[in-house]
């Protein structure tokens, strides 16, 4: 009898033939996704991809099913039908397995209000199994990029949330996940800072990473998005490069992902 939230017979005779191969899709695959709150839907049969080398923005209004969708490819939630994939793994069948492959920034965070920013990093360090040397090169890598030098003993709690954000990028980057899904995570940042976190988010995917992202900044995810997909009501309701939504809605060549955008949503 096949396993709840499992995928198709097909579909896994397929992935077993990849790992077989010696072949990693290194990706994010979510099939049918729903997830209801009482007799709320709030995410209703989403379905997405993730390819390696993309970095895939979602968008929608306030309330379309953006974090309850993110929650749930990273296991927070569990689906009431549909399932996710990451990097092969069943996410709501074996969740500390594939968070192995999870960079993950929540759109809420808690912050750990207590501890000082590079005890927080150790913290984290201790659950991924980072050690203590790599942990001190990559902090200072990190820590440097985003201009973090002189808050990291400072404790989390006293942070600005443009700062508290770069902390937890930071966080998610450590380990050197093969997929990072980022909830607004440029949120409160300067300038600056998101010049460097869209840099690195592009050399992930250069080398062979997955970036899932939902962000209300569309002018700034224009600059780095490969692919779009736009949610409302709990559904995508179009997905594709900015080219392809633009002929979707037949919107001029030198239209914004902002206009496409808003086209799409009133169903021009």
């Amino acid at each position: 009898m096949a396993q709840e939230n499992s995928p198709p017979a097909t579909k896994q005779t397929f992935y077993s033939l990849q790992l077989a191969n010696h072949v990693s899709t290194t990706g994010i695959i979510v099939e049918g996704l729903v997830k209801r709150y009482g007799g709320k839907t709030a995410v209703n049969g989403v379905s997405l991809r993730v390819e390696p080398g993309e970095i895939y923005a979602l968008l929608g209004p306030n309330g379309a099913g953006k974090t309850t969708t993110l929650k749930t490819i990273v296991g927070l939630l569990r689906p009431d039908s549909g399932y996710v994939l990451i990097d092969e793994v069943n996410v709501h069948a074996d969740r500390a397995r594939a968070l192995r492959n999870i960079g993950y920034v929540p759109e809420n965070p808690v912050g750990f209000d207590y501890l000082r920013v590079r005890e927080f990093f150790e913290f984290v360090a201790s659950l991924r199994g980072i050690p203590r040397d790599v942990l001190r090169e990559r902090t200072e890598k990190y820590l440097q990029l985003f201009q973090l030098e002189k808050f990291e003993d400072s404790f989390m709690g006293e942070l600005s949330k443009g700062n508290l954000q770069k902390v937890l990028v930071v966080s998610a980057l450590l380990h050197e996940p093969k997929v990072l899904v980022l909830d607004e995570p440029m949120s409160g940042m300067d300038p600056e800072s998101q010049i460097a976190f869209k840099e690195v988010l592009k050399e992930h995917a250069a080398t062979g990473g997955a970036v899932l992202i939902s962000s209300h900044m569309l002018d700034t995810v224009e600059r780095f998005a490969t692919r779009v997909g736009i949610i409302a009501d709990g559904k995508i309701i179009a997905e594709g490069t900015l080219e392809e939504l633009k002929r979707k809605v037949e919107a001029r060549g030198d239209a914004t992902l902002e206009q496409v955008f808003l086209r799409v949503l009133k169903g021009v």
